[in-house]
C-alpha cells in the first residue's frame, strides 16, 4: 500500500503564500509611498537646516551652525547620488564649508559669494 506524496500540495501552498504576502506587502507601499529615492524630502531638509544657520560659520563662534551646514551638504550629496541633476544644490551647499575647512576663515568674498550661491540655490531647489 502506497501512500501518495503531498510535497506538491505542500510546496504550492507555500509558493501561493508567498505570492499573496507579497501584494499584501507590496500592493499598499507602492500605493503609499511618495517618490521612490526620497530627494525631494531630502532637498527640503537640507534646505531647511541651511535657513535655520546664520551667514557665519565661524568654529570658534558658531560651531552648532558650522555642523548643521555640513549636514546639510551631505544630505545634499546623498540626494545628488539618487539623482544627479541635484548636483549643483550639492555643490554650493559645499561650497561654504570647503572654504572654512580649507582657510579656517568665514570671511572674504570668496566665502560671501558662496554663501549667497548656496542659498540662492536652496530657493531655486524648494520653489
Amino acid at each position: 500500500m502506497r501512500m501518495s506524496s503531498r510535497w506538491p500540495l505542500v510546496v504550492t501552498g507555500l509558493v501561493a503564500g508567498l505570492v499573496f504576502g507579497a501584494a499584501a506587502v507590496g500592493i499598499p507601499w507602492a500605493l503609499t509611498s511618495g517618490t521612490s529615492t526620497g530627494t525631494d524630502a531630502d532637498v527640503a531638509a537640507s534646505c531647511a537646516a541651511i535657513a535655520r544657520t546664520d551667514n557665519s560659520l565661524d568654529p570658534a563662534a558658531h560651531y552648532a551652525d558650522l555642523r548643521r551646514w555640513g549636514a546639510a551638504a551631505e544630505l545634499a550629496a546623498a540626494a545628488a547620488e539618487a539623482d544627479p541633476s541635484l548636483k549643483p544644490l550639492s555643490e554650493a551647499l559645499r561650497k561654504p564649508i570647503d572654504i572654512v575647512s580649507t582657510k579656517f576663515s568665514a570671511d572674504g568674498p570668496e566665502y560671501a559669494a558662496a554663501v549667497t550661491n548656496a542659498r540662492q540655490a536652496c530657493a531655486d531647489a524648494t520653489s
